[in-house]
Formats: C-alpha cells, structure tokens, sequence
C-alpha cells in the first residue's frame, strides 16, 4: 500500500494553531466572528487529527525505517495519539458545550496545539533525521542501526543557479 501519511501531515498542524489563535483573539476582541472562525477550525483539527492519525498507524506497518528510528518513532505516535485525543476533546467542547468555561476551553485548545505541533517535530526528525518514509532507507544508504550522515555533499556540490548545498 502506498503511504499517503505525508499527505495529511500538515493540516492538523496548521488548523490547530490557527484554530488557537481564534481562539485567543476571540476571547482578547470578544468578536463573534473569531469565536465562530475557532469554533469551525477546531472541528476542521479534529477530522484532520483523525485521518492524519489513521494513515500515521497505517505506514508505522510499512514505511521501511532504520531500527534507530524506531523509538523516536513511538516517541512521536505517543504525542500525535494525545494530540488527536486532545483535538476530538475540543471538538465535542466546541459542539455540545459551546461558550461554557470559556478560559478552560481556550487552555484545551491551546493544548491540541502545543500537543500536535510538538508531536509533528518528533516526525519531521524521522524524516530529516532518519529518512523514515524517504528513498534513502529503501535504496538502503540507511542501514539498521546505522545513524551517521552517508550523503554529505562535498564542496564542489552545487546546483544550476550556482549556490552551494
């Protein structure tokens, strides 16, 4: 199966801290709008979270990475699985309970944001750090256990505008 994990990835990212910042405007402005613009946002995050999470759990099965990988790889499911948990929380505050306990509300939102973007580092290191998902793990240039850099550029590398990598 191919993974389409990278294609959701940013999404629960960006709508999450947005959805915060509404969120806090809202409370700073007392504007209707922003409060409705958060209100949607957040549940935007929380479908986002689920199907970013669904096809997270998929490729963990089979996306090829190094075993040096694999307990940063558990590190960051973990922190996605609260993330996600956090997002479907606010969801259901935002559609049932609505303006009730509004600070605490705004902490929960607020939360779903640090959790997920925090969660997302801890990916983008399996990408950057350990090719997890990339061609360089399958063409094997990152071995089991190996964790040192094979693609070092060397100081005649540069690109057709002319600047160096």
């Amino acid at each position: 199966m191919q993974n389409i994990h990278p294609l959701f990835v940013h999404f629960p990212i960006v709508l999450a801290l947005v959805a915060a910042l509404f969120e806090i405007l809202s409370l700073i402005y007392k504007r209707e709008s922003f409060y409705n613009m958060a209100s949607g946002l957040v549940i935007l995050t929380a479908i986002a979270a689920i199907a970013t999470t669904i096809t997270g759990l998929l490729a963990e099965s089979t996306v090829p990475h190094p075993d040096v990988a694999h307990s940063l790889m558990e590190t960051h499911e973990t922190i996605e699985l609260i993330g996600g948990s956090l997002s479907v929380v606010s969801a259901l505050w935002v559609i049932f309970l609505k303006k009730k306990a509004r600070i605490l509300r705004t902490a929960l939102i607020a939360a779903t944001a640090v959790a997920i973007s925090y969660g997302a580092f801890y990916g983008g290191r399996l990408v950057y750090d350990y090719g997890v998902g990339t061609q360089l793990v399958k063409s094997g240039m990152i071995d089991k256990g190996d964790t040192h850099d094979h693609m070092e550029p060397d100081s005649s590398a540069t690109d057709a505008e002319g600047h160096e990598h």
